[in-house]
């Protein structure tokens, strides 16, 4: 069985503007939009290139670079374990700390003894 290809980035998903490259590239560079930014509007990860006078070649570079930022991968990490788990990262966190998955413990006379969580309700608790 061969691995199932999802779409998780589309053209809506992205924000894209051009604008006139900085430095050195004759008069060609200076008069065109050919640098790129390009932002993931979920992950705020952004993408930026200007180094060469193609404005094609620039959005490509853009991309890559938006792609290889901490925030994309970070973004695209939660959103394939969410497709594989088949719930949201917040589910799974939620569904965990729920009170029967905790365990309570105080530390009591240099000792750590486990207590539920109704010790919280007590008068002792209170006090500490």
């Amino acid at each position: 069985m061969g691995k199932q290809k999802i779409t998780i980035l589309s053209e809506q998903d992205r924000d894209i503007s051009y604008f006139i490259g900085p430095g050195h590239g004759g008069q060609k560079k200076q008069k065109t939009s050919s640098g790129c930014q390009m932002k993931h509007l979920e992950s705020g990860a952004i993408g930026r290139c200007s180094e060469d006078r193609s404005q094609a070649r620039n959005k490509r570079a853009a991309f890559e670079r938006m792609l290889e930022t901490p925030k994309f991968k970070f973004w695209l990490a939660k959103k394939l374990y969410e497709i594989r788990q088949n719930e949201t990262l917040e589910e799974t966190v939620e569904k965990d700390l729920s009170p029967e998955n905790l365990k309570f413990e105080i530390k009591k006379d240099g000792k750590w003894t486990e207590i539920n969580k109704e010790y919280f309700d007590t008068e002792e608790a209170k006090k500490e």
